[in-house]
């Protein structure tokens, strides 16, 4: 009877622990996106969001240098691309 305890015991745990990871990854998706222009010079960084991390959707989030998320679609159309080379070539020049 003791090890049944203890073997429903590991198993709420393991459970729980699963649980709490799924619903930390969620709170940083982006649930929608929007195509309109982001200026240049607000932006500090970028990472782009994938449907293999635990998002609902794909999308290229901006962070601004207020610390918001930013999210645009994840296809690289004009502005979105020249965003990404400006802070590519900012990082490469601090390196």
């Amino acid at each position: 009877m003791q090890t049944a305890a203890v073997t429903l015991l590991v198993i709420a745990a393991v459970l729980w622990s699963n649980t709490e990871a799924f619903s930390d990854a969620a709170v940083d998706c982006c649930l929608t996106t929007k195509d309109t222009r982001i200026p240049v010079q607000i932006v500090a960084s970028y990472f782009h969001q994938t449907t293999e991390s635990g998002c609902a959707i794909p999308a290229t989030v901006f962070i601004t240098k207020k610390d918001k998320k930013l999210c645009a679609p994840p296809e690289k159309n004009g502005w979105i691309s020249k965003i990404i080379t400006h802070l590519d070539k900012k990082k490469k020049a601090s390196q």
